[in-house]
């Protein structure tokens, strides 16, 4: 079997400055095939920016028929179309399945559009992909397997879903061995659960995990955690659980292992949290365990959206628990999302307030991004601007996309313009960042912004990427000026407003 991940060309001329992960899901999947005695190789878009090339090498390795098990998400669906029309047009024999969260949720859309896809996979493939590679490399039919969705004529049959993997404990080591060799990936992460036990109408994590939280034990946390930092040099390392506090005991049994750990005296952590989760006691023991930084999905400050997009905390109780976090000493990050429905410039503003008022140490502005299979996608199908494969869905569309381009949100809310929007997100990062004690926090605090850039550590990455670095600063400094310039359009941002920022910068 041949894994292919895909990636997403949105980024443009700054995609060297961000961080490669790597590919989790393509990796287990490895290792559970290599469990079994299967071959299988890989191949990240990530990486290889032509990777026709390299799958040419890694064929003579294989026997046919070829299977190309595609993984895609729904930015770097695109190019999912175009690899494997690509792929059927060199091996014609070949046998292309798409997995991944879009196909997942879309899977007759993609066979109805992807003449030269043969399979789509549904859900988490570990039950199966063993069972899927054997009956395909002996010439039986996998139309049977649940979770697989297939032509039969003119008709998509649509299998359901295989049942999640409710212990996630017996599923082999993560294969790290097989990404070790490339130098571009980001080794300081670690997912050590799955599934949210919430339901945000706009996020589509449930719709694979079906809402239930599953994850490591604390032992195997513990293994991992210890050869990223003694192997693989890693001094931070960031959790990428979609949830990491909603288990409380997990969380204090986990802290007392890691500070019973000498490999891992001096390893700091982040994590993404929700406020409904927190405990200032499990907190304190978090910090003192190395536990420094935490990263909040806040959305937004209107307490009608938090509602209408199921985040049950209100902005009373996120203002405290931030302002607890900081008395403990955490670093606090926040992602606010723009463009919900019945969202006003109002609620936008009353945002950014709130990100200086309790003086967070990094924030993010994002447009929402309605993914097939989310509740808000349903719920707005009717005014949901889909470009052609899905390419506008992005949710960091003004920063990505350079300033001769215009962008393309994919929902607005009523009674607003795209211009509108453009210029609210600028303006909110301008407003935010342009204090002296943020400007401070940039050249002066250790990693700043690892989570959202990366410039390398070593000299000679740093010169290979600084083209990609100033091309961003004369980007992002060419979009400051034609805000600044909106002033004179009606739905610009106002003098006033900019006068204001100018006024508070040494508060």
């Amino acid at each position: 079997m041949i894994f292919i991940n895909t990636s997403t060309n949105s980024t443009g001329l700054f995609k060297p400055l961000f961080p490669i992960s790597i590919p989790y899901g393509i990796g287990i999947l490895i290792s559970v095939l290599r469990e079994n005695h299967i071959k299988a190789s890989f191949v990240d878009q990530q990486i290889y920016k032509n990777v026709l090339p390299k799958i040419s090498e890694i064929v003579s390795k294989h026997s046919k028929p070829y299977i190309f098990c595609i993984s895609t998400l729904t930015e770097a669906y695109s190019e999912a179309v175009r690899l494997s029309y690509k792929l059927k047009k060199l091996y014609p024999d070949c046998i292309i399945i798409l997995g991944g969260i879009h196909p997942t949720v879309v899977p007759e859309e993609v066979l109805a559009e992807i003449e030269a896809c043969d399979y789509v996979f549904i859900g988490e493939g570990e039950l199966q992909i063993v069972n899927i590679y054997n009956k395909l490399k002996s010439g039986n039919d996998i139309q049977d397997i649940p979770g697989i969705a297939y032509r039969k004529g003119s008709e998509v049959v649509i299998n359901l879903a295989d049942e999640v993997v409710n212990n996630i404990n017996f599923l082999p080591e993560f294969p790290y061995d097989i990404f070790i060799p490339f130098s571009q990936y980001n080794f300081s992460h670690i997912i050590s659960s799955r599934g949210c036990p919430y339901n945000c109408t706009f996020c589509c994590v449930n719709f694979v995990g079906k809402r239930r939280y599953r994850y490591k034990n604390t032992e195997n946390t513990v293994k991992e955690l210890e050869f990223l930092a003694k192997d693989l040099k890693q001094k931070h390392i960031a959790f990428f659980d979609d949830n990491l506090l909603a288990n409380k005991k997990r969380i204090i049994e986990l802290c007392e292992f890691i500070g019973k750990s000498k490999i891992l005296k001096d390893v700091t952590y982040s994590f993404q949290a929700r406020v409904r989760d927190m405990n200032e006691d499990v907190l304190k023991l978090m910090f003192n365990t190395g536990f420094k930084t935490v990263f909040l999905g806040i959305e937004t400050v209107s307490p009608e959206i938090l509602k209408n997009i199921g985040k049950t905390e209100m902005p009373d109780e996120i203002s405290q628990a931030i302002f607890k976090l900081k008395e403990i000493g955490f670093r606090v990050m926040a992602n606010f999302i723009f463009c919900f429905p019945a969202e006003s410039r109002e609620i936008r503003m009353k945002c950014v307030d709130f990100s200086i008022k309790h003086d967070l140490d990094l924030v993010k502005f994002n447009n929402v991004v309605p993914y097939p299979g989310t509740v808000l996608y349903e719920q707005n199908k009717d005014k949901i601007k889909v470009k052609k494969y899905y390419s506008n869905f992005n949710s960091q569309e003004v920063l990505v996309r350079p300033f001769y381009k215009k962008p393309k949100f994919p929902l607005i809310p009523q009674n607003t313009s795209e211009y509108q929007i453009y210029n609210d997100i600028l303006f909110s990062y301008f407003k935010y960042y342009f204090r002296y004690r943020q400007i401070k926090k940039i050249f002066t605090q250790k990693g700043w912004g690892d989570l959202i850039l990366s410039t390398g550590d070593s000299f000679f990455i740093k010169i290979k990427k600084s083209p990609a670095l100033i091309f961003l600063g004369i980007d992002i400094f060419i979009k400051f000026v034609l805000m600044f310039l909106s002033v004179f359009k009606r739905d610009g941002v106002k003098i006033k407003e900019l006068l204001m920022v100018f006024r508070e910068f040494f508060k």
